[in-house]
């Protein structure tokens, strides 16, 4: 069970030097990975700090996330005393239908707010650019390092270490805000973006909670920002992302909160509906799995 992580721990740490663990890794380890990586893709330092983004610079930015992962790697082996695995991945069942019913999720969840801004002609719809086809793919690995990392450090490692002294109701929404948080120095970002963030945490850790595990979350975060920016060509939180098999862009004069403007999808206020929506659904599964862990379904 992904909770019971913490209880594995030689020597556990609490959540506030959680907090700092987690925030230390993100700052720390992603700056020294980019800086290895740069000259291996060959791209400019001043391509990552704004504007179109090339295969090259986004690899570079998500591949950083290696940094994050290999710094908790070390504190939960070194200082921790216990197994990676304990952090929401082993024991697990049915991983395949997991990892499947994330990925369809994520589709599921994007196509609502996408269908409604076409409806109401809110997108610019261009070309398919299959020649980008092996771009989009190889972002796609890029994806998995970033969104999987999110993952471990939030609904696996802080959720896990804020359950083990504060309990379930605090640590899903300890760990959603300082996710929501973690979001607010991404470019373009405001108040309703912001918000949508804070449910996908809710929904994210009431789902791992429900599940036991964090491969359906993963899968998830992987698909949802994969397809968003590389797929639909759609800014993922405010990265204005090149390649791209197809090309949604919001008119002139789009209404931004349909939209979610220069920070995309994840600013609209149609994807705030559909998440209040999961949000729910969320909860439901984690009341019925701890109605059946305690025998009381």
């Amino acid at each position: 069970m992904v909770l019971n992580g913490a209880s594995t721990a030689r020597r556990p740490t609490g959540p506030v030097l959680g907090l700092l663990v987690v925030v230390v890794c993100l700052l720390v380890g992603p700056a020294v990975v980019t800086l290895a990586l740069v000259p291996v893709f060959g791209v400019s330092p001043m391509a990552l700090v704004g504007g179109p983004m090339a295969i090259g610079t986004q690899m570079v930015l998500l591949l950083g996330f290696l940094g994050a992962s290999g710094l908790l790697a070390v504190w939960v082996l070194a200082k921790e005393r216990r197994p990676l695995a304990s952090l929401g991945f082993f024991p697990a069942t049915r991983i395949g239908a997991h990892l499947g019913f994330g990925a369809g999720a994520a589709v599921v969840l994007l196509v609502i707010p996408v269908v409604v801004n076409l409806a109401a002609g809110q997108y610019l719809v261009g070309p398919v650019r299959f020649a980008q086809a092996g771009a989009v793919l190889l972002a796609l690995v890029g994806f998995a390092v970033q969104a999987c990392t999110e993952e471990v450090l939030n609904r696996g490692y802080l959720l896990q270490t804020a359950y083990r002294k504060w309990g379930l109701t605090a640590a899903l929404v300890f760990q959603a805000v300082v996710f929501a948080l973690l979001h607010g120095a991404n470019f373009q970002v405001g108040v309703l973006p912001l918000v949508n963030i804070l449910l996908i945490g809710l929904t994210l850790g009431m789902w791992a909670v429900a599940e036991g595990s964090l491969w359906g979350v993963c899968a998830f975060h992987v698909v949802w920002n994969w397809c968003q920016g590389n797929v639909a060509g759609i800014e993922v939180s405010g990265m204005d992302i090149q390649a791209t098999l197809l090309s949604l862009d919001p008119l002139p004069g789009a209404a931004a909160l349909l939209t979610g403007g220069a920070f995309g999808i994840e600013g609209s206020l149609v994807t705030t509906a559909a998440l209040l929506t999961t949000t729910v659904l969320a909860y439901r599964a984690l009341q019925k799995r701890r109605l059946v862990s305690t025998g009381t379904a």
